[in-house]
């Protein structure tokens, strides 16, 4: 399948957990999955259950985010998970799509990693965040069905051009961790990998920032930026237009403020935190930033 549909199936145990489902589905629909999530598709005035029923039946697999309150629901039939657990596990589903459901293992620290219908299912296991990009990538081999080889290919000239794809598309995977899709929110990365580029929002609110080195408090910002000279709050919408856009290049220090503009017109503040660099000592160079997106709309 070119664009395999997924439906994701999970419990809104809190913001935090919301918001990890959020990015995975932004991830997996960045890499061609089309992700059904209630997040995007589920509106006020929606009917919940036409909503799962119709999303579960064209899906060609579901996501089931097991956890801990998820698996208990599922169990005991409470609650949407509870309603999908039912959908999923009816007769016809079993017997005519053996291979519908992957299991993802998300906070829960329980013995029971998955609900006692999944129970004979192998899982892919999200616990431990450090080890995102491998079980990400692990997930979408399984959606697109890469994981059903059974045997590697015979191996190839090492002046193939294929070495060359193979790493073209470890770019691809790892450049996830390069966007964090919330309207606000705290990143921290590498800027010297990935071109010194994170994508913030999503959509028509997605936002390029853009670093490169400057001191070990201070950094470059690139873009469409505006800048106003001692600004360390998020400024309200109606100062905006005080800004300076006239630069595409701005050097900030810690606490400062920059706005970035996008194509569509729209704003992103972002508040510089840490900012550590290898020529100060350090053993590689790492930043943070706070940022809020503003939607005016």
């Amino acid at each position: 399948m070119e664009n395999p549909t997924v439906f994701i199936s999970y419990s809104h145990d809190n913001d935090a957990h919301k918001a990890w489902v959020l990015k995975l589905a932004t991830d997996l629909r960045s890499h061609g999955v089309n992700a059904i999530l209630d997040q995007w598709d589920l509106r006020v005035g929606s009917d919940l259950r036409f909503f799962m029923e119709q999303g579960l039946s064209e899906a060609n697999l579901v996501l089931c985010i097991c956890s801990k309150a998820y698996v208990d629901k599922f169990n005991s039939g409470n609650g949407g998970s509870g309603y999908e657990g039912a959908i999923m596990t009816q007769p016809l589903l079993r017997d005519v799509k053996t291979d519908y459901i992957i299991s993802v293992v998300r906070n829960n620290e329980s013995d029971k990693k998955v609900p006692t219908a999944l129970g004979s299912k192998l899982y892919i296991d999200f616990s431990n965040d450090d080890e995102y990009i491998v079980r990400y990538q692990e997930l979408i081999e399984r959606i697109y069905g890469e994981d059903s080889k059974k045997k590697p290919p015979l191996g190839k000239s090492p002046f193939s051009n294929d070495i060359g794809q193979e790493i073209e598309i470890k770019i691809k995977i790892e450049s996830v961790q390069y966007h964090s899709p919330m309207m606000d929110g705290k990143v921290s990365f590498r800027f010297d990998n990935n071109n010194g580029v994170y994508l913030i929002g999503n959509g028509d609110y997605l936002f390029e920032t853009r670093w490169s080195r400057a001191g070990n408090d201070s950094i470059h910002a690139y873009g469409l930026i505006g800048y106003r000279v001692g600004e360390s709050e998020f400024p309200a919408p109606e100062l905006l237009p005080s800004y300076d856009f006239s630069s595409r290049c701005r050097t900030i220090s810690t606490g400062q403020i920059v706005v970035f503009e996008n194509l569509h017109r729209h704003f992103a503040a972002v508040k510089l935190g840490m900012v550590k660099s290898s020529s100060h000592g350090y053993p590689c160079d790492e930043m943070s930033f706070e940022y809020h997106i503003y939607n005016m709309t």
